[in-house]
């Protein structure tokens, strides 16, 4: 690898087509030849590849990039909507996931910022802290899905759609009133109903003894945490209060697993995954929730 890339060194900027980067300014002295350019708060939205490859190439041999050139666009603009309209454009041909394209959003930043405060790692892209302890990892997307389900009342979204969290979804998801401790908390609920749903799966796997009404567990996790938000409605617990929500989970698990119980009596063709993936589904665990809890069942 290291002798084809300083074979095509001369060739770099004929062959790569270069880098586009938005700034919110930029600036350079009128009338000279080479100016230096100075750019204020700049984003590579195309060509990170190229940068990298130029940077590892840079530390193996340093001398072989004097001759390079390479195309750089520069566009100034302090519109987001413009610079993720340009990253969309530009990585036509090299698609790059959504996620990414966000990632350098402010509210992502922002989120950032308050979760670092809290001593945790808000990973807006993919690994980006895969050095921390994961226990103190935020995965952005993983967030969005509790969000969706617990916040939004949308739990059929994050099961079935969770690509559009980072797309259509995303200004529904991440508004600027969104705080670090709403996706926390979310998350941390979501994380409990996960963990008696990882321990049925191991179950399954080792051919021990389980519970065979829980099975729900495997497509439904998000409807649980969907209840847990109902639950705490109806009881007038703020859902925030983690403390309080959580005691809510085995509740809503038991609530869920005798609406779907009910619902598997009824219909011969009964399905999991497709019980969970109906968007009606919800307002019948709401429904079902309310009626339970002011003892009309």
């Amino acid at each position: 690898m290291k002798q084809l890339f300083l074979k095509i060194t001369h060739y770099f900027g004929t062959i790569n087509n270069g880098i586009t980067i938005t700034c919110d300014s930029f600036s350079y002295p009128k009338g000279k030849r080479a100016p230096i350019v100075e750019l204020k708060n700049i984003q590579i939205v195309n060509g990170g590849q190229t940068s990298n490859a130029l940077f590892e190439a840079s530390q193996i041999a340093p001398e072989k990039l004097d001759d390079v050139l390479i195309l750089v666009r520069v566009i100034e603009t302090k519109s987001q909507p413009v610079s993720l309209a340009i990253a969309e454009s530009t990585n036509s041909q090299t698609p790059i996931k959504s996620r990414d394209l966000r990632s350098n959003d402010d509210i992502q930043k922002k989120l950032e910022e308050a979760f670092e405060g809290m001593g945790l790692f808000y990973e807006r892209k993919l690994s980006l802290h895969s050095d921390k302890p994961k226990p103190n990892r935020i995965d952005a997307l993983t967030a969005g899905q509790a969000h969706l389900a617990y916040g939004l009342e949308l739990p059929e979204v994050a099961k079935k759609d969770r690509g559009r969290i980072f797309s259509d979804l995303y200004d529904q998801v991440f508004t600027d009133e969104l705080l670090a401790d709403e996706l926390l908390c979310s998350l941390k609920i979501l994380n409990v109903i996960e963990v008696q749903k990882k321990n049925l799966q191991s179950a399954i796997r080792k051919q021990d003894e389980f519970n065979t009404e829980q099975l729900f567990l495997i497509d439904g996790a998000y409807h649980v945490l969907f209840a847990v938000g109902q639950i705490c409605d109806e009881r007038e617990i703020e859902r925030l209060n983690f403390e309080e929500a959580v005691k809510m989970v085995p509740i809503a698990v038991g609530y869920v697993a005798e609406l779907v119980k009910e619902t598997q009596e009824k219909d011969e063709s009964f399905s999991f995954n497709r019980y969970f993936k109906d968007a009606k589904t919800k307002t019948k665990v709401a429904s079902f929730i309310q009626n339970k809890e002011r003892g009309s069942v």
